[in-house]
């Protein structure tokens, strides 16, 4: 018999501080057996298998795509151990796709689907190549993608824009292009600062009566300049590929950008090194080469690389600076390929390919065009559940004169994990996925002080639930994910305690008639927000994603 007193449970945050606080209070809208969650390890965890997909792109001696491979043609490794091949795709188009002419995506799988975000690094571009580069990507995309490919335009100038989320619109894609080529870049600052630091050092010089301390001393300015600007775009790549990291498909990030130095101040050392070498006063008045390596930023370009690689994210820069090196010094050729190492590095961890020296942009695109037309994906299932362990992969072609190129590690991501992120891209881009039917509910706001309290309802019916059999009573769990953004700010990913419902076996039958209610309090300052949710059904090994938007306008309550 059902008591008509809705039970209750109580979890709580501490309020967050980006200017959107969360406190949660879960309310059952049926009446059920348990009053507070068990402990976490009352019940084994769903065992879900989970598969690693690995994108391949194979060439011959010649270095052109190598296609009618089939799945016995490859084999994998994971930390050095071969590991079997569940999954097999190829794809391989001889006619351009027309993507623009809004056809069906047909038959090609959703994981096979190309999100493409266009990342333009005005801090570090060229005007006259950045123009060149951007004006043919429109051609480029309507050449190249497929049916159901997305594209994402992404502009860095210190910090981040989303000029477009992404969209299959190649048109407005185009019109989003036009507005970005209004727009200006700044590497002529960078070389404008260059040559003042040029001009800094020769001054050391003359007052100092030659080369020493005061001149390395502007050397070591410059490259902690340059550092700074080259871990600021570091910085930009990064934050994309975490808000990639839980979006479903292939993805690749195409970036603009005139190259990052990998080791900032190289050139001026070497400059130093040679010059002060020649000076005649003896070995205490001689710069060395060497001093540029306690700039290095390997370490922070591997930071950047392993995470895109784990998250399956393959780069691909492209640049037309390089060209300068042709008819440059030999100090600005050792400038040009310190810039072009970086980015190469960029792209060979990752899977990626670089694209160098780019006179002609459309046919340097061609590199990138070759993988999006010509790949394999290979899946394998790991011999594990979550580890959170980095992993290095390995693919062999066992074809001769075969080459294959992938992105090198991945991590053994925890369900918890794979949720939260996915719950996050879902509310940044959309994309709503409910197989437990699941419904969100915006309740009217209590103002507290400058903020506003907001009831978020998650409602979904009971009869999509597992429920467990015991002993006189079936038993279910859920967990919840939530990450709010608006105002400037995004909140991290919340998770709830396990929420547990017991029924007993005689109310079953009613019981599944009816919704579970999940009420979370918000506190939010007033504006519009966009809210991402994830409901997961623990025993099922099933999540709904969800999102919403709303405003919080003046006067009380949300819209």
């Amino acid at each position: 018999m059902f008591n008509d007193r809705a039970a209750s449970a109580v979890t709580s945050f501490r309020p967050w501080r980006l200017g959107i606080g969360l406190g949660l209070l879960a309310a059952l809208a049926v009446p059920l057996l348990a009053q507070e969650p068990p402990p976490e390890d009352s019940f084994a965890e769903a065992v879900e298998v989970s598969v690693v997909n690995l994108d391949v792109f194979v060439t011959d001696k010649k270095g052109q795509p190598l296609n009618g491979l089939k799945r016995e043609d490859f084999e994998v490794y994971e930390d050095g151990k071969p590991v079997e091949i569940s999954n097999f795709y190829a794809e391989s188009r001889t006619e351009a796709p027309v993507a623009a002419e809004g056809k069906a995506p047909a038959d090609r799988p959703q994981d096979q689907r190309l999100r493409l975000v266009v990342f333009a690094d005005d801090v570090n571009t060229e005007p006259q190549g950045r123009t060149r580069i951007l004006e043919r990507l429109k051609d480029f995309f309507r050449r190249e993608l497929a049916p159901g490919d997305q594209v994402m335009l992404v502009r860095y100038n210190g910090g981040l824009e989303i000029r477009r989320a992404f969209t299959a619109d190649l048109d407005q894609v185009a019109s989003d292009l036009e507005a970005l080529l209004k727009m200006s870049s700044d590497l002529r600052k960078y070389e404008v600062s260059l040559e003042h630091a040029y001009d800094d050092i020769i001054d050391a010089i003359e007052t100092n009566g030659g080369w020493g301390a005061p001149a390395e001393g502007r050397i070591r300015a410059w490259a902690e300049q340059e550092s700074a600007v080259v871990r600021g775009a570091l910085a930009g790549l990064d934050s994309v590929v975490s808000w990639l990291a839980g979006v479903p498909g292939r993805k690749a990030i195409l970036y603009v950008s005139d190259g990052l130095p990998l080791v900032p101040g190289e050139d001026l050392f070497l400059w130093a090194s040679a010059r002060s070498a020649n000076y005649g006063r003896g070995a205490a008045g001689k710069i060395s080469a060497l001093g540029a390596y306690g700039f290095n930023l390997t370490d922070r370009f591997r930071d950047v690389t392993s995470h895109a690689s784990r998250n399956g994210i393959a780069i691909y820069p492209i640049e037309a600076y390089g060209m300068r090196a042709v008819r440059g010094t030999a100090i600005q050729e050792v400038m040009v390929a310190n810039r072009q190492n970086g980015i190469r590095f960029l792209a060979q961890d990752t899977g990626g390919q670089a694209m160098l020296n780019a006179a002609d942009p459309l046919a340097a695109l061609q590199l990138m065009g070759d993988d999006l037309a010509s790949h394999y994906s290979l899946g394998y299932q790991p011999q594990r559940s979550g580890d959170g362990v980095e992993h290095k992969l390995e693919v062999k072609v066992k074809v001769k004169g075969a080459q294959a190129r992938h992105r090198q590690w991945y991590r053994d991501k925890t369900v918890s994990e794979m949720v939260a992120e996915r719950t996050l891209a879902v509310m940044r881009f959309g994309g709503e996925d409910n197989p437990l039917e699941a419904r969100l509910e915006i309740g009217t706001g209590k103002e507290q002080g400058d903020s506003v309290l907001v009831p978020v309802r998650v409602k979904l019916p009971l009869a999509k639930l597992y429920l467990q059999q015991g002993e006189g009573k079936r038993s279910g769990r859920l967990r919840l994910y939530l990450v709010a953004s608006g105002e400037g700010t995004t909140t991290p990913v919340k998770q709830t305690k396990l929420v547990t419902l017991e029924v007993p076996d005689s109310d079953v039958a009613a019981v599944t008639k009816k919704e579970y209610t999940h009420e979370i309090v918000i506190s939010l300052k007033k504006g519009t927000y966009a809210l991402g949710v994830g409901v997961r059904d623990e025993l099922a090994a099933a999540t709904s994603y969800l999102r919403k938007d709303f405003v919080l306008g003046e006067t009380e309550g949300a819209k």
